[in-house]
């Protein structure tokens, strides 16, 4: 007999075909077997056949099962192998990021994009990855095509940009792409990248004080003098571009103290920028404010020597009005004026619906900044004349401002109270309170033309303490506390630094420019918005504290002095986008960008401003 699937010769006293276990019964003729014995053998071998179909039919069903179960348990491992290959992947992925974070504070731009690159190939499901590779271009836009190559071909190719910006004199350029080589491999040419180094930061330094940007210039050659000392030109153009803007810092502020400051340098170096001009400005104007006094003999005596220097009609005018009244004027006392500040009602802009915005505004009549305020309810204060650098002081009404005359810190209790003086000194700069308002943080200028960062308790009770070098400080609202600086042994290492003040612990640089500055604290203190112009035009980024940077701005004007809003929802900024100078407000996320307030045409060294915005 033949199995009707597979053909095979099977016996006819099975049901189920041993080749491939189909049923035979229904293909027989007839219920009677077709045999060569008698009935009676027929019904024998009938009754055995039922008795075997069942047992070969469990037999079939545990084939299956153990089948089954086999297949199963492969299946299971699998599967659990792939979730352990995942987590795997994973956890080398998060490896990869974080080396790239350390590449991209270390400047290694090529090597930090490899790192999250890689990262994003084992595991493309990863969060910030992508931010890391956003935050490189925006770094690397000084060499818009970063290449993923070995250590070795980038430091070559960090040398052939360093040596091309340097023969083409490009000294700021120079003196950045030869940083980046000497951080990526400080045994890399040594001697040629130093030298190199060295002239290109005295170029830009000279350079810069040459076009009287005298900060940046000092701060260049500080850098170059890192390296070697300075000649006896560069030494005396720097100290004579420190005591330039000390005087300066006095204009309009204290102008005995200014004109004291400017007759010395005078004295020194007559033919230096434009002292002399300045010192005659500075007669005239001290003249015209005892004037506006009505103290006309005071003002007799500036006009005087305001014309020993230099002969006008105008002035001569001025002065014989001045000592006609003088002459003729029985002295009498000044009354003080007293009153409540100005307020000004003004229809909010759209956008601004919680808390106060504290910032500065430039007065071009009397050559110095002041600092109003914008409440959500519609007022319009002006909180200080002849102030700037506000910061509020956390969970209080309290203003803190960079007083400018009474030279020092100053701070506003309330709307309805008289200013009270900190810290006094013509040096001090960027006042920031502590989340309980207990303690002061701040920047003040050292005899070296140095920034360091000082902490004081807001009563007074104790001497100031340094704290770090540093410039521009922000207190956080957990207690942590960021500045922009360089590593003590490292002055090619600057960035953002973030710190626990009381802790013994130093501070953590996470950033990697010298330029990142004025930092601003998220309501939850998770984030950072700063400006930096490592690009070479000044835009706003977002430094996540869990890891990650993103560039919020992407203009070709100058974008700047970002605030956090109280809620999170916006950040406000300055910027001259639109021809003239004026606050906007932004998403988080850097998106609908939009004015509400202007500022006008005129911004001086806008970038040692500040926003801050309040609950």
């Amino acid at each position: 007999m033949r199995c009707p699937e597979c053909e095979s010769e099977i016996p006819e006293t099975v049901s189920l075909c041993p080749q491939c276990g189909g049923a035979v019964e229904e293909t027989r003729p007839s219920r009677v077997l077709q045999t060569s014995g008698s009935p009676e053998r027929a019904s024998k071998v009938e009754a055995e056949g039922g008795r075997l179909r069942p047992v070969l039919l469990w037999g079939a069903a545990l084939v299956v099962l153990l089948t089954l179960s086999v297949v199963g348990g492969i299946y299971f491992g699998v599967r659990e192998g792939e979730q352990e290959r995942v987590q795997r992947l994973e956890r080398e992925a998060e490896e990869h990021y974080q080396t790239g974070l350390q590449r991209l504070d270390q400047g290694e731009f090529e090597l930090a994009q490899a790192e999250f690159e890689y990262a994003l190939k084992l595991d493309p499901g990863h969060p910030l990855a992508g931010q890391g590779i956003a935050e490189v271009e925006a770094r690397s836009k000084v060499d818009p095509t970063p290449s993923r190559k070995p250590e070795e071909p980038i430091t070559d190719d960090l040398y052939r940009q360093g040596r091309a910006h340097y023969e083409a004199e490009e000294w700021q350029d120079a003196a950045a792409a030869l940083t980046s080589l000497r951080q990526l491999d400080p045994e890399y040419r040594v001697e040629e990248v130093e030298e190199m180094l060295f002239h290109s930061r005295y170029r830009a330094g000279m350079k810069l004080l040459e076009e009287d940007d005298f900060e940046l210039g000092i701060f260049y050659l500080d850098r170059a003098v890192a390296l070697r000392p300075l000649d006896e030109q560069a030494t005396a153009q720097r100290r004579l571009a420190i005591r330039y803007l000390e005087a300066l810092d006095y204009w309009a502020v204290d102008w005995d103290e200014c004109i004291a400051r400017f007759e010395e340098l005078y004295r020194t170096a007559p033919e230096y920028k434009d002292v002399f001009r300045r010192l005659y400005q500075a007669h005239v104007r001290y003249a015209e404010a005892w004037a506006g006094q009505g103290e006309m003999c005071p003002a007799v005596e500036q006009y005087d020597q305001a014309l020993r220097l230099l002969n006008s009609t105008e002035v001569e005018e001025e002065r014989a009005e001045a000592a006609e009244v003088c002459q003729n004027a029985t002295p009498t006392p000044i009354p003080t004026l007293e009153g409540s500040r100005p307020v000004t009602r003004t229809t909010l802009p759209p956008g601004f619906n919680a808390g106060r915005l504290a910032y500065p505004v430039y007065d071009v009549a009397t050559g110095a900044y002041n600092v109003y305020a914008l409440f959500a309810d519609g007022r319009l204060v002006e909180m200080a004349s002849a102030a700037d650098q506000p910061f509020w002081m956390w969970n209080g009404d309290a203003l803190g401002y960079r007083d400018r005359l009474s030279p020092g810190l100053s701070l506003l209790p309330s709307l309805d109270a008289a200013p009270q003086q900190l810290l006094a000194g013509a040096g001090l700069a960027w006042p920031t309170f502590s989340p309980d308002g207990q303690r002061v943080a701040y920047a003040e200028l050292d005899a070296g033309g140095a920034w360091q960062i000082k902490i004081a308790p807001t009563d007074g009770s104790a001497d100031p303490q340094r704290h770090a070098a540093g410039r521009a400080p922000a207190w956080g609202p957990t207690g942590l506390l960021a500045w922009t600086g360089c590593e003590p042994e490292d002055a090619d290492a600057c960035g953002i630094f973030i710190d626990n003040p009381d802790d013994s612990e130093p501070g953590n640089r996470v950033s990697s420019s010298a330029s990142d500055i004025n930092v601003s604290w998220s309501p939850g203190g998770n984030q950072l918005a700063y400006m930096s112009n490592h690009t070479g035009n000044w835009e706003i980024y977002i430094y996540d504290l869990g890891g990650g940077f993103r560039q919020l701005t992407d203009s070709p004007a100058s974008d700047g002095l970002p605030a956090w809003s109280p809620d999170g929802s916006a950040i406000a900024f300055v910027s001259d986008r639109d021809g003239a100078w004026g606050i906007y407000l932004m998403g988080p996320g850097g998106e609908d960008p939009r004015p509400v307030i202007s500022l006008g045409p005129n911004l001086p060294s806008w970038t040692v401003q500040r926003l801050s915005w309040a609950p």
